[in-house]
């Protein structure tokens, strides 16, 4: 192409690819490996999963319990109350910072937690970050109890909700919206308050309680 003079082509769109193809002949061996990436593109194509196209999988739950319980998490209570001032809570690891700007949390609900439909009625939610001495209170709120908070210490926020005495740190929020999840509700929550105490945290790891050492 250097010290072509390109003035002698009168290039416009009709004749452009004509052009093209004079002033540049790829090789035979270029060729040859562009015909095999196109190959190589179709093959995957045809045996690719669509996008959109749910692929078909059997895997054991006892499996994926197995494998989930291998990641250390925090432990939380997440407290509520409905319109009618009716108070409920429910342990929980699966309590996400999704966001900074603005302050969210995530929480995953189960569908069939009576705490779910107190979330949604009452519009906000409470996470108490449980400490190291509380894995019984742990135990307790993640029964079927309808009476959870009865024998256990708190105070009710300036925001309506529950927070357990002695927990590390609470974090209230408000409903922002509420997605499917499977056989879970994912809710994010916009954040109005956090009350930090301190402490060390409980964590849960293959289906046991632990402490930090």
């Amino acid at each position: 192409m250097e010290g072509m003079d390109l003035r002698k082509f009168d290039i416009t769109k009709s004749n452009a690819n004509t052009i093209f193809m004079q002033v540049y002949q790829p090789s035979q061996m270029q060729l040859d490996r562009l015909n095999g990436l196109m190959r190589t593109r179709n093959m995957y194509a045809s045996t690719a999963t669509p996008v959109g196209t749910r692929a078909t999988v059997t895997i054991e739950p006892a499996l994926y319990k197995e494998v989930a319980s291998h990641w250390p998490s925090g432990v939380a209570v997440i407290t509520a109350a409905d319109s009618d001032g009716k108070l409920n809570g429910l342990t929980m690891s699966a309590v996400i910072a999704l966001s900074l700007s603005p302050m969210q949390f995530l929480i995953s609900v189960d569908k069939r937690s009576l705490t779910l439909p107190i979330i949604k009625d009452g519009g906000r939610f409470c996470i108490n970050f449980l400490s190291s001495s509380q894995a019984d209170i742990a135990m307790q709120f993640a029964s079927k109890s309808t009476d959870k908070l009865a024998s256990v210490k708190h105070r009710i926020s300036q925001w309506g909700l529950p927070i357990i005495d002695g927990v590390v740190a609470s974090i209230t929020c408000e409903v922002h919206s509420i997605m499917p999840g499977g056989d879970h509700e994912l809710i994010v929550g916009d954040v109005l308050d956090i009350e930090h105490f301190g402490g060390e945290a409980l964590l849960h790891f293959k289906r046991a309680f632990h402490t930090i050492p």
